[in-house]
């Protein structure tokens, strides 16, 4: 065969260095011409020519020229040939060379030193491939074809972007960041929602906190230590005590750098510097004077190179955020909530972070790396004077204003290079103050972001395949299997307990059942044919489950089966009566675990349905009427009856709610030096009834009953007690919540006119109501 000079030879020098060494296993080494062992390419790509000894060998790689650019190293074994295969790498424009015309030429040459050499760092994990490949054990080839792969993912799949676009976890940094030439893009979104953050002043009400932010970020790895990132951030803050509510941020830049260094495998350490340029308000164009920026010194130290085992890794953060933000708001004076939801803050920050995550091993084609996260910013330069301007006033002390975090999440890498994060911000640390200027840490914030990591460029891939040509052994092939089996536990969803003596059924009735055993509730079916089958479990008491499963061949598939308890219900039924005691139609209102609403027949006045255990309020209302409400508890397998009766509604509203106050515009009158409310009242607090049915929101009502000075002071002060005990008793009959109510009483201690007339003792001899939760 003729080879062109466009394959290149070998330099004859190479030749000069051989030195021939026995094998291992003691074999008298086998003398070679040195001319054999130089070889090249033929116009398949294949390298023929020479046969050299057995033993440690070096392959030089040569690409476009004589000088070798990588080496491989192996071991020669008597009577098989290693067939050495390489796939073309395109690159870009490199100095002069074009692109069209870049094709690398590969070249090999067999080589014995005594010593062997070092491989290339790109080639690290296909040279453990061909150590494994070139064992005794006939198999190893096709460890050698895959081992390749895995050490390909593996630049790739532990390193991630942030929110911000660095390489690194939710808001801890790592000390590292990806091949040369990759590139890492994400997007990223966070969440909450809360009655609670931000609230200084408790009148506000029905008040609610949210937050979206949205930041999208770019990172590529220009050198082995050097990466620089970019990201945007965006915000929509809801707030119903702000004017406006809607507050947003857009357009926010960063732009950073990390640089990073291997101190020892196991350890990097290195720094980072990010500058942020914000948006002016109500602006989305840059506004200089609010620029910011940070600065960190970075740790990362990785178990893995210790132990292979342990997989785990620690990562050390600790840094300072310099803000400009203030500057954004001119003359304006912004309350804490607007400093907040367009992130103008006064002081500097001291960032610490520290973090842990677990690369486990990779189970083709998912990676999980859970991960966990605490960090904290600590403003500088705060005085006491801005600590008593804070919420709390002058009891905030600084660690009042520190913001912690503790995040927990996963990160869930698909097919190398797509990863899914999903964590949460937890806000720790005590009670804490708004003070305006300082960023508070919300209650929580769920974060899910979506990474993609890539390289621009072909990666070769190179195999070495063994071929035994002197020894030939003949096997005797099996039959090809085609059954597997499918195996699992069945489950109680409710405690995760087992379930034993659980029936597991094939779709069609063909194959017999099987059934979990009774020590752990595990089933294991027969021999079934490769594909798909359909099996369902059930047990007496539960909802049955089906279930697809893919059943391979030669395989156990292992398949779970948890079952939801079948409820037992119980049954409510009532009648709903006017003022006459006549069967009426109304609207019954039923909450608690079910939500149902329900009409009562016009003939009987009657209702009925089933429901799931549980405590439910019933509520019956008709039009001009006044509703009653009804506490009550629904037992499995039993019946619960409930009669209600409706009065009119007054022509005039009699019962108003006036702030934190139930108010009357009628009095309730009781017999003279008792407590027994006349029947002239029962109206009054059948109103008082539809009030609190219609105002589920009010939790707890004090009832105060105040006499006028007349008589013995014991005698008043046990009183007013005992009317205000009958009256709470009488709301409890007609359906109020007893835990609603509760009833005081207070004598002439508390008058609201002088004693010394009839009208003004008339008026201090009153029962008054009194929100105390809503």
């Amino acid at each position: 065969m003729e080879h062109g000079p466009q394959h290149g030879v070998l330099p004859a020098a190479l030749a000069d260095r051989a030195n021939p060494v026995s094998e291992g296993d003691g074999e008298s080494p086998v003398p070679v011409a040195r001319g054999s062992r130089r070889g090249l390419l033929d116009e398949a790509g294949r390298f023929g020519r020479g046969r050299p000894s057995v033993g440690p060998a070096t392959i030089p790689l040569y690409f476009g020229g004589a000088r070798a650019v990588k080496e491989r190293k192996l071991t020669l074994r008597r009577g098989r040939d290693y067939n050495l295969q390489s796939q073309k790498r395109f690159f870009p424009r490199l100095g002069g060379f074009p692109m069209r015309t870049a094709v690398w030429m590969v070249a090999a040459s067999l080589l014995l030193v005594p010593g062997g050499g070092m491989a290339a760092d790109s080639l690290e994990d296909t040279d453990q491939a061909l150590k494994a490949s070139l064992s005794n054990t006939p198999t190893a080839s096709a460890e050698a074809e895959s081992a390749p792969e895995s050490g390909a993912s593996e630049r790739l799949r532990f390193f991630s972007a942030a929110p911000g676009g660095e390489s690194g976890l939710l808001n801890v940094m790592e000390a590292g960041s990806g091949k040369p030439l990759t590139f890492r893009l994400s997007l990223h979104g966070g969440l909450f929602q809360s009655a609670t953050f931000l609230k200084t002043d408790p009148n506000w009400q029905d008040y609610s906190e949210s937050q979206q932010i949205f930041r999208a970020g770019l990172a590529m790895t220009v050198l082995p230590f050097l990466e620089v990132f970019a990201n945007l951030r965006n915000s929509s803050n809801q707030n119903t005590a702000s004017r406006p509510s809607l507050l947003q941020t857009q357009g926010d830049l960063e732009f950073g750098v990390k640089g990073y260094y291997a101190v020892i495998p196991s350890l990097s350490l290195g720094a980072d510097l990010a500058v942020n340029f914000m948006n002016g308000i109500g602006d989305s164009s840059p506004d200089f004077s609010g620029t910011g920026a940070r600065a960190a010194f970075l740790a990362s130290f990785d178990v893995r190179k210790i132990e292979p085992r342990v997989p785990l890794r620690l990562h050390l953060n600790a840094g300072m955020i310099f803000e400009n933000g203030d500057n954004l708001a001119g003359d304006r004076a912004l309350t804490h909530i607007e400093t907040y939801a367009l992130r103008v803050n006064r002081f500097h920050r001291v960032a610490l972070g520290f973090a842990l995550d677990a690369p486990l091993p990779y189970a083709d084609p998912v990676a999980i790396q859970p991960f966990l996260e605490y960090s904290m910013q600590i403003p500088v330069g705060v005085g006491r004077e801005d600590l008593d301007g804070a919420s709390m006033g002058t009891d905030t002390t600084l660690a009042n204003v520190i913001g912690m975090r503790l995040t927990p999440g996963v990160r869930v890498t698909y097919l190398d290079d797509i990863t899914l994060d999903v964590a949460v911000d937890i806000g720790i640390g005590g009670e804490k103050a708004y003070l305006n200027g300082v960023p508070p840490v919300p209650p929580y914030m769920v974060w899910i972001g979506l990474a993609y990591a890539f390289d621009p460029f072909v990666k070769a891939e190179t195999r070495v395949i063994e071929k035994p040509v002197e020894k030939i052994v003949e096997k005797t092939i099996p039959a090809p299997v085609t059954t597997g089996r499918v195996a699992g536990r069945v489950l109680n969803a409710s405690d995760q307990s087992i379930i034993p003596e659980a029936i597991v059924s094939f779709e069609g009735g063909v194959i017999t059942p099987v059934a979990s055993d009774a020590l752990e509730g595990r089933y294991a079916t027969y021999d079934l044919t490769a594909g798909m089958v359909k099996l369902t479990a059930s047990k007496q008491g539960f909802k049955p489950q089906t279930q697809e499963a893919e059943v391979r061949a030669g395989e156990m598939t292992l398949l779970d089966f948890v079952l939801e308890p079948e409820i037992q219900k119980g049954t409510l039924s009532g009648t709903v009566q006017n003022e006459a005691e006549k069967p009426m139609a109304a609207r019954v209102e039923i909450s608690g675990p079910m939500e149902l609403k329900l009409e009562s027949a016009a003939e009987t006045g009657a209702f009925s349905t089933e429901l799931p255990p549980g405590t439910y309020t019933v509520k019956v209302s008709a039009e001009r009427y006044l509703a009653k409400a009804r506490t009550l508890e629904i037992k499995a397998g039993q019946s619960f009856h409930a009669e209600f009766r409706l009065t009119p509604a007054p022509k005039q509203k009699i019962v108003v709610i006036e702030k934190n106050r139930i108010v009357l515009q009628k009095k309730i009158h009781f017999e003279t030096a008792k407590a027994t409310i006349a029947r002239d009242s029962f109206a009054i607090l059948d109103s008082v009834v539809d009030v609190l049915a219609n105002h589920p929101e009010i939790r707890r009502v004090r009832i105060e009953g105040h006499t006028d000075s007349q008589g013995s002071l014991a005698l008043n002060r046990r009183l007013s007690a005992e009317r205000a005990q009958a009256v709470r008793d009488y709301l409890i009959q007609q359906g109020v919540v007893p835990e609603r109510l509760e009833s005081q009483g207070f004598g002439p201690d508390r008058p609201i006119a002088p004693n010394n007339t009839i009208r003004g003792r008339e008026l201090n001899r009153r029962v008054e109501f009194v929100i105390l939760e809503q």
